[in-house]
């Protein structure tokens, strides 16, 4: 998501497909969705950027089909969000529930800032959250 932009505005909803959500979730897991997961991400990011946090680019939901995996999309994706962070001076923010994700995204300059811990069937999920600094270095087009 670029700077400044809601995840939540209903543009987004509807070109993300999250509005099936609604079809596909049962009412405890719409409560438990909207409620509680989608606040505590907002809390978490809020609480990790501060005033940066209108200012910083959101890596939502980063992942191909598996017919897509390993030719390269997601990570030309993420080269180009955070190239244009770099020009722009500007931080990325992402949240990582996938324990061999966090290595891969420090390859691009994320570090993790701190992890919050989910609850799911009685289990806590670990919810990395990951904060990438602007590279003054990077600032040309590649």
């Amino acid at each position: 998501m670029p700077p400044g932009q809601n995840m939540d505005d209903y543009l987004t909803i509807f070109r993300s497909g999250m509005w099936r959500l609604n079809y596909r979730l049962s009412a405890e897991g719409k409560r438990r969705f909207f409620d509680e997961f989608m606040p505590l991400l907002h809390d978490t990011m809020h609480t990790t950027l501060r005033e940066r946090e209108q200012a910083a680019w959101y890596l939502v939901y980063i992942g191909t089909r598996p017919s897509g995996r390993g030719k390269g999309h997601a990570r030309k994706l993420i080269e180009h969000v955070t190239r244009v962070a770099d020009r722009e001076g500007r931080p990325c923010y992402l949240e990582s529930s996938n324990a061999a994700n966090p290595a891969i995204y420090r390859k691009f300059g994320f570090e993790i800032t701190r992890q919050i811990n989910l609850q799911r069937g009685g289990r806590n999920i670990p919810l990395d959250i990951m904060v990438r600094e602007p590279m003054v270095g990077c600032l040309q087009e590649k």
